[in-house]
């Protein structure tokens, strides 16, 4: 089951927020429509944005793996009998989530028809999210190494996970209005669906025992792919996806992309008391409002035949020596055991959704140009719309451009109550014909070999390149 969860998790925003107050930035308008970047911009096939992202609140390594615990002072895992349960637990939280977001520009452009900004942009999006409840942990931490002769009573209910991939056409534009000092954004977007899938145990209770486990569950599991099929193994209990060959549509929807900046100062005739005003900006946006429609009979829908389960034998880990079963093997009996117990199979029941939302996103922003045109201070609230946790962001960002050719951005973000990250931005932009950045709102001093962090609660990074035609927009402001 964790195992499950972890996989569909491996692929939310859409590209950095280290990006939102960088002047030479053709990727913001994704953040906020009505950003517009200084000139048009041809996107470099495939590679004019690649973004990856990955948020938790705790299913960073640092909280598994503990040094010092194992043989000669080595590393070693939770489960290790030198980590004390309560070690272990402090650093959990009742609810577990993680949440992802790859996104690759196929094709996109942006050009300027006098004060009218016009886009296009080709794209396929993969997210996924997930979460775990505590008491997932509490038993593989105490049900397994610490169980009594009494027993133990868990509730793994709220297990859960989402997966969604699609391609995007987007059509976007803006204009500013009052004396150029009010600019309106919106982008269009026509959705084909590539693969939906959708996990939830709704209940499970396990009863441990020395010799005798009781479970009972309700569950149930929703894949929608061009081809997909149920597979059970020789007991009949289900035994994993069978997706087929091939590449399809599997769905189609709508969706949209609305935002504003303000500058006061702009509207001279009716600041030239406040000066300071012509420095501000104030912007806001709500992107990723819509819907993915899926097909049907492109759909596998399974749930839980109910029934509780008894399971007998010793599942105990032994520490201390080499006698026993290895943690493998005992981890593949006990994932047997669970699956035995709920038991999916294919339904008509009310459950099955033919529509998933999107993932929307609600920005903030107040901007100030310290030297317009060169220096400026801002800072971005950010709010995800999660569906097993709404996340929101506070980033403190700056950019400045030493020369033309050259911008620097940096940031700093706070979310959850102990998660602080720095983050940078640099665009390289030699001639104004070709420019090339890269970008990230969480810089990560130690990763483990499979680029995951080991202290972080949150890494992205997003890359891009692209050729710039065009002049300058004449009505840029700060």
């Amino acid at each position: 089951m964790v195992i499950f969860i972890f996989c569909c998790s491996s692929s939310f925003a859409q590209i950095a927020n280290a990006e939102y107050f960088m002047r030479s930035s053709y990727s913001k308008t994704s953040l906020n429509p009505a950003l517009r970047p200084e000139r048009g911009y041809i996107g470099i096939p495939g590679l004019s944005n690649v973004f990856i992202d990955y948020k938790t609140n705790t299913l960073n390594l640092d909280h598994f793996l503990f040094k010092g615990v194992g043989e000669n002072g080595k590393t070693g895992t939770f489960l290790h009998s030198n980590v004390s349960y309560d070690d272990f637990m402090k650093n959990i939280s009742r609810n577990n989530y993680l949440s992802s977001d790859v996104n690759v520009s196929i094709l996109d452009f942006g050009m300027y028809r006098e004060d009218l900004y016009i886009s296009f942009d080709a794209s396929v999006r993969a997210n996924a999210s997930g979460n775990i409840p505590e008491e997932v942990f509490s038993f593989l931490k105490k049900g397994i190494t610490l169980r009594n002769d009494e027993g133990d009573t868990y509730d793994f209910s709220d297990i859960s996970a989402d997966l969604n991939s699609y391609m995007q056409l987007g059509f976007g534009a803006s204009y500013p209005f009052m004396e150029n000092s009010l600019v309106i954004g919106a982008k269009a977007k026509i959705l084909f669906g590539l693969a939906n899938a959708r996990f939830k145990l709704d209940k499970m209770q396990l009863n441990i025992g020395r010799d005798e486990w009781t479970l009972e569950s309700q569950a149930l599991l929703q894949a929608v792919y061009h081809k997909v099929h149920p597979e059970y193994n020789e007991e009949g209990y289900f035994d994993g996806i069978d997706i087929g060959s091939g590449i399809g549509f599997s769905g189609f929807g709508l969706g949209l992309d609305l935002g504003f900046t303000y500058e006061p100062g702009q509207m001279y005739e009716f600041f030239q008391e406040y000066r300071f005003l012509n420095n501000l900006k104030i912007s806001g946006s709500f992107t990723d409002i819509g819907f993915i429609r899926w097909n049907k009979n492109k759909t596998m829908f399974l749930e839980t035949d109910p029934e509780k389960m008894s399971v007998t034998g010793n599942h105990t880990i032994s520490f201390e020596n080499n006698s026993g079963n290895s943690l493998e093997n005992i981890i593949d009996d006990i994932g047997d055991d669970f699956r035995k117990a709920i038991n999916l199979k294919e339904s008509q029941s009310d459950n099955l959704k033919t529509s998933t939302g999107l993932r929307a996103k609600m920005n903030w922003g107040l901007e100030y140009g310290i030297i317009p045109g060169q220096l400026n201070v801002g800072v971005l609230s950010s709010t995800y719309f999660n569906p097993h946790k709404t996340l929101t962001e506070f980033t403190l960002g700056s950019a400045y451009r030493p020369i033309e050719e050259i911008e620097l951005g940096l940031s700093y973000s706070f979310m959850y109550s102990k998660f602080r990250a720095f983050g940078f931005a640099v665009h390289f932009n030699p001639g104004n014909a070709f420019n090339f950045f890269i970008a990230s709102d969480y810089l990560f001093p130690s990763v483990n070999s499979d680029f995951l962090p080991a202290k972080s609660a949150g890494i992205n990074l997003q890359v891009g390149m692209a050729i710039g035609f065009g002049q300058l927009n004449p009505h840029w402001g700060i």
